[in-house]
Formats: structure tokens, sequence, C-alpha cells
């Protein structure tokens, strides 16, 4: 059984930041004008544009955006993002 190696990594944190755990459904969806996936560069792109709104309008605008993108194209996995504020 082969074993990986981790390491610890401290990040500082301060009031106010906010941190985000997800899965790699929105990023995997497929959808858009040509139905590629969403990819990583996009969410993080809009995480940084929403990260100030309260989390109930987050919320609202990821499930809208994602809504758009995929249009008519099933959903293919089992998406979670959750937000945290320091």
């Amino acid at each position: 059984v082969k074993k990986d190696n981790f390491a610890n990594h401290e990040i500082p944190i301060k009031k106010g930041d906010v941190l985000y755990i997800f899965s790699d459904g929105y990023i995997d969806q497929f959808g858009g004008d040509k139905g590629k996936k969403f990819m990583a560069g996009q969410f993080k792109r809009l995480l940084e544009e929403i990260h100030h709104k309260v989390f109930k309008e987050q919320a609202e605008i990821l499930h809208e955006t994602l809504k758009q993108w995929k249009g008519n194209i099933d959903q293919i996995d089992d998406i979670l993002v959750i937000g945290l504020r320091i």
C-alpha cells in the first residue's frame, strides 16, 4: 500500500476573511455557449466578485450563475460550496 506524504501549512487569517470549501461539482459542470466545463479559474473569479456580499446573496448568485451556465445540460455531479467568514 502506497502512503502519500502530507504537509501541514499555516495560512494567516484575519477578521473579515472568507474561506470556502467546495466539491469539484461546480467547476466540472458542462455548459456555456460551447458546452465546456465551468473551470476553476472562472469559479475563483466568481467567488472573488461576490465574497463581500452576505452569504444568502452569495448562495443566490452561485445558484443562478450555475443555472444559466448549464442551461439544458443535466447536472453531472453533486455540488457543495461552504463559506465561512472569520
